[in-house]
């Protein structure tokens, strides 16, 4: 076998195609010593090293003879999926001859029927426009057995079935347009199933930037707008509550009741519109925080715990504020108020308050973690919303998928 190998790492010796380096060139050659220290390594059974030789001597030089060398030694080896990849690529360079071309094509064929072909299936938004390198590396079970990563290019509406050796595999994508992602595969003799990569866009890092800062800065701008509005609803609504009746007159035309009762709504609609100005910013800063999330996913779950949170907070909110408007309400007659009525009425209040708290975070969380979801454009994570009506109650159901 050994003598089988050694015949074919010589054939493209002293004829390779023009243009690539020589690998019998002249002691002028800087490659010309390393190339014999790699036949020596290879006649000497050291494969290894002869085939981590050839493969730098291609890298640097694109000689032919080096790159079919490396698959001759890697063959020796039994590393058959790289010898699939440094044939394939040798073939695919113009200039061989026709002798060189059938050597090489029967090599390939005797490495590609002792790996498995898996395909490769590649799911993006949009079609890919330009060739996409995937890298591939063996998962070892011993330390000694160490193989080079292999790097194949998928081009646009390409078929790709990886030819791989039994073992463990992962597959890696490390794209400019996509986010990192890594597969891991086994392979024997019943594999059958393809390789699966769900690819998604990278976000620029300069649209989450301005996410970020547009949500931030519109949340803390409406926290301080709401918490002054409140703080001024509030003390308007203590004073009118606790004070004397007859300090509410201001009209003659009006009751000092009827008066204070007037003034009391008035700033009990301003408190709950301070509180809802209030919310709604928190909700807002919070969907601008989780775009400060680096990782893509943690970002996108924090989207979805966020919109899942500002849904039951919508619910939630409009239930306290009609609660607390009916209980208002309730106390609209004519009759003084009695220590009793005022407890009541500051804790219809206080619901009605909290109730526009909580529909304004929901609002502003909704908001905000959807308009990040969008923004993601990955096209797999999605977020739906429905009402769903039934005899003595309803919902509203919020579904996330990523």
């Amino acid at each position: 076998m050994v003598c089988v190998l050694l015949a074919a790492l010589l054939l493209l010796t002293p004829s390779v195609p023009a243009g690539s380096a020589s690998p019998a060139a002249g002691a002028s050659d800087p490659g010309s010593e390393r190339r014999g220290r790699a036949r020596t390594a290879f006649e000497h059974g050291h494969f290894s090293e002869a085939a981590l030789e050839f493969e730098a001597l291609w890298r640097e030089g694109h000689g032919a003879a080096d790159l079919f060398n490396a698959a001759v030694s890697r063959l020796a080896l039994s590393h058959h999926a790289h010898v699939v990849v440094h044939l394939e690529a040798l073939l695919a360079l113009p200039g061989l001859t026709a002798a060189q071309r059938e050597e090489a094509t029967a090599l390939l064929r005797t490495a590609r029927a002792e790996t498995r072909p898996v395909p490769l299936e590649l799911r993006t938004q949009r079609p890919l426009d330009a060739p996409l390198s995937v890298t591939l590396t063996f998962v070892s079970a011993f330390a000694s057995d160490v193989r080079p990563e292999l790097t194949i290019a998928v081009r646009p509406g390409e078929h790709t079935v990886l030819s791989l050796d039994p073992g463990g595999w992962q597959i890696r994508v490390d794209d400019p347009r996509f986010e990192p992602i890594t597969h891991e595969i086994p392979v024997d003799a019943s594999t059958t199933a393809p390789a699966v990569l769900d690819l998604r866009l990278r976000q620029d890092a300069r649209a989450l930037r301005r996410f970020a800062l547009g949500w931030s800065g519109a949340g803390v701008a409406g926290m301080v707008a709401g918490g002054t509005l409140l703080g001024i609803g509030q003390g308007r609504w203590s004073s009118r509550l606790n004070g004397p009746v007859e300090a509410c007159q201001s009209d003659d035309s009006l009751f000092p009741l009827e008066a204070c009762r007037r003034e009391l709504d008035a700033a009990g609609t301003l408190r709950a519109s301070g509180a809802a100005v209030l919310g709604v910013g928190a909700g807002a800063l919070i969907g601008g925080l989780v775009a400060r999330v680096k990782e893509p996913r943690k970002r996108r779950v924090g989207w979805i715990i966020a919109a899942s949170v500002g849904g039951l907070s919508t619910i939630g909110g409009a239930v306290a504020l009609g609660l607390g408007a009916q209980a208002s309400g309730r106390h609209n007659d004519p009759s003084p108020w009695t220590d009793d009525d005022r407890r009541a009425i500051n804790g219809a209040g206080a619901a009605h308050t909290t109730g526009a708290t909580f529909l304004g975070l929901g609002a502003g969380a909704l908001a905000s973690a959807i308009t990040g979801l969008l923004l993601d454009r990955s096209g797999r994570f999605l977020v739906s919303a429905g009402p769903q009506v039934r005899v003595g109650g309803g919902a509203l159901v919020i579904e996330g998928r990523f």
